[in-house]
């Protein structure tokens, strides 16, 4: 008898049946999931700032396209005046000399390509290509 009693009581201390079971997770886990929340905040964080420039570059090169001035305009007129917008804008990543402008028909068709480089953190730097085209 005492033996079937102590069989059942190692079977029971083996499996674990009969004991609460905690879940959850652990305080060194929830520090790997913060670290790794806190890396991917700071990653978006520096990236945001090239895709705004890059909507603002986009919005311009359009409204430049679109404009009733540029159809009689010279490329060297629609380079300067994205220079002008960007320049109200803070836009750095790319200047007016960056603009592809070509004449079809009435209308003008600019684009554009350019690099953005991003440091991330210490010599970790990430680069981003965009590409910017009026239609």
């Amino acid at each position: 008898f005492w033996r079937a009693v102590a069989h059942r009581h190692a079977n029971t201390l083996i499996t674990g049946a009969g004991m609460n079971r905690q879940r959850g997770v652990t305080f060194i886990g929830m520090i790997f999931i913060a670290a790794v929340i806190i890396f991917a905040a700071i990653i978006g964080l520096r990236l945001i700032p090239p895709y705004i420039e890059y909507a603002s570059i986009k919005s311009h090169i359009r409204e430049i396209a679109r404009g009733p001035d540029t159809r009689g305009a010279s490329p060297l007129e629609i380079q300067q005046a994205f220079n002008r917008r960007a320049q109200v804008d803070d836009i750095r990543s790319i200047s007016g000399q960056d603009l592809d402008v070509v004449k079809d028909g009435e209308g003008v068709s600019i684009s554009a390509t350019y690099s953005v480089r991003v440091p991330v953190m210490g010599n970790v730097n990430a680069c981003i290509d965009f590409s910017v085209s009026s239609d």
